[in-house]
């Protein structure tokens, strides 16, 4: 689809393009074609109504008060984005929106986990704010729980632990997320929770949560209840808000209802321990575990530390693992892309070292992400593809029982093996030679806090949904 507009981008990443803008020279593809980049077609058939930066914006995803959610793609690699667009003119109109508007990028550039969206890029133009994200193409978690009803209770166990390790993490970091709902919760392609969504989460300081909030923010039905009587809190809002969302996984329906609406009859409720009913079928571990997170004392209910560690969650996985480093290490870094993106990309070794290394958002990161996330694609499905045709050759041998075959088939095999090899001893020689600087220090961003006093409410718009 043609173009309606392109908006000239003011990066807020600070990308180190010294004004260079990349490109496909080169001398030879270090990656096949079809990574490098993007078939024609890709472009010119994905529906669009602007671009904006290296991005095509498509079709809407999903829609906020402030922001929209659309589908986004980039078009120096051909891979599919989420792109959240926050209108500037409609933030100004709350003070709250307009003062915080930028806080959502800094935190998350902060964070980095397998279960939490990752932010690949931020752009401004005169009238929007844009925030680029890894697509989750598993759909929101809302749609699985309105197909099926509800969620039986082993996989909602998969979902609460991610969940659980997805918060651990940022509480670990300092980071009170404070809109923990079954609408911001996504999918990826192996079906694995991927937590989205900060526009309300703060910092309450690095491990010692000191200074407590005020503000009273979020979705009432998932809102704890020192949060909705405008009393200072902590962290342990977020573990209450995961007790709403393994209700609602486990029922189909929210543990606290009232009819009609009102939020200081919802608070009652909460504090009453005035449950809606729970099936009969549920385990007594899961119903413990419930009864812990929907403590409305904040005193009495467990941090998310002591979550962790419940019988309950542990019976999806034993093995814990180490916390998840909040870094990527150099040593993790994808060479082959690294290399790609400094031959035949036009991009600097030091730049593509520094954006990943410190996880900052800029069209640096997004280029290697997608690179990167493209290629394990395609690997895999070359990996399956020649499972298939050696399996396949082989099955024809067998059936036509000609040693002779047998025994050319073993040797090509045999002399793949050994072209690979050579190639991988080659491809560590090259990067033994590629000059790497140090692992560099994280740099924690200063983001400010909330007003104390000003009042933020989101009633979320899938509450209506479940209720029923």
């Amino acid at each position: 689809m043609p173009v309606a507009d392109s908006d000239m981008v003011v990066d807020n990443s600070h990308a180190l393009q010294e004004g260079k803008t990349p490109n496909s020279a080169g001398n030879e593809n270090i990656l096949p074609a079809s990574l490098g980049s993007p078939a024609a077609d890709i472009l010119k058939n994905f529906y669009h109504t602007k671009r904006v930066g290296n991005y095509l914006i498509g079709r809407k995803l999903g829609e906020g008060s402030f922001a929209k959610v659309r589908e986004g793609l980039h078009a120096l690699t051909g891979e599919k984005v989420a792109v959240k667009v926050i209108d500037k003119r409609k933030a100004k109109k709350d003070s709250y929106v307009t003062k915080n508007l930028r806080r959502e990028g800094h935190i998350q550039q902060m964070i980095r986990h397998p279960n939490i969206t990752q932010l690949l890029d931020i752009l401004e133009t005169e009238n929007s704010y844009y925030l680029v994200m890894e697509l989750c193409p598993g759909g929101n978690l809302m749609n699985r729980i309105y197909d099926k009803k509800r969620l039986d209770e082993r996989e909602t166990q998969k979902y609460i632990r991610q969940l659980v390790l997805a918060v651990e993490h940022l509480h670990r970091a300092g980071v009170v997320h404070r809109d923990l709902k079954i609408e911001n919760l996504l999918l990826d392609e192996q079906d694995n929770i991927k937590l989205i969504d900060f526009g309300l989460s703060n910092c309450a300081g690095i491990l010692g949560y000191s200074d407590p909030f005020s503000t009273q923010c979020g979705s009432p039905a998932y809102a704890a209840p020192e949060l909705l009587s405008r009393k200072k809190y902590g962290p342990k809002v977020d573990v209450w808000s995961i007790g709403v969302n393994m209700y609602a996984m486990l029922t189909g329906t929210l543990p606290f209802t009232v009819e009609p609406f009102s939020l200081r009859a919802l608070h009652q409720k909460m504090v009453d321990k005035e449950m809606n009913p729970l099936p009969p079928s549920l385990s007594t571990a899961a119903i413990c575990l419930l009864k812990k997170l929907l403590e409305p004392d904040p005193n009495k209910r467990p941090n998310i530390h002591q979550v962790m560690a419940d019988s309950w969650l542990q019976l999806a996985n034993k093995n814990t693992g180490a916390p998840y480093l909040n870094r990527i290490h150099i040593e993790e870094i994808n060479h082959t892309v690294l290399l790609h993106m400094t031959e035949k990309m036009s991009y600097k070794h030091s730049e593509v070292l520094s954006a990943v290394l410190t996880n900052r958002a800029c069209h640096t990161l997004a280029v290697y992400f997608l690179l990167n996330k493209k290629m394990k694609r395609l690997s895999k499905e070359y990996r399956v593809s020649m499972s298939y045709i050696t399996t396949f050759t082989y099955q024809i041998l067998k059936k036509n029982k000609t040693d002779t075959h047998y025994t050319l088939f073993s040797k090509e095999l045999q002399r793949e093996k050994q072209k690979s090899e050579y190639f991988q001893t080659q491809w560590r020689k090259h990067v033994d030679k590629l000059t790497i600087p140090p692992k560099q220090t994280p740099v924690y961003l200063a983001v400010s806090k909330g007003p104390s006093k000003e009042k933020k409410h989101r009633t979320g718009e899938g509450l209506s949904r479940l209720k029923h």
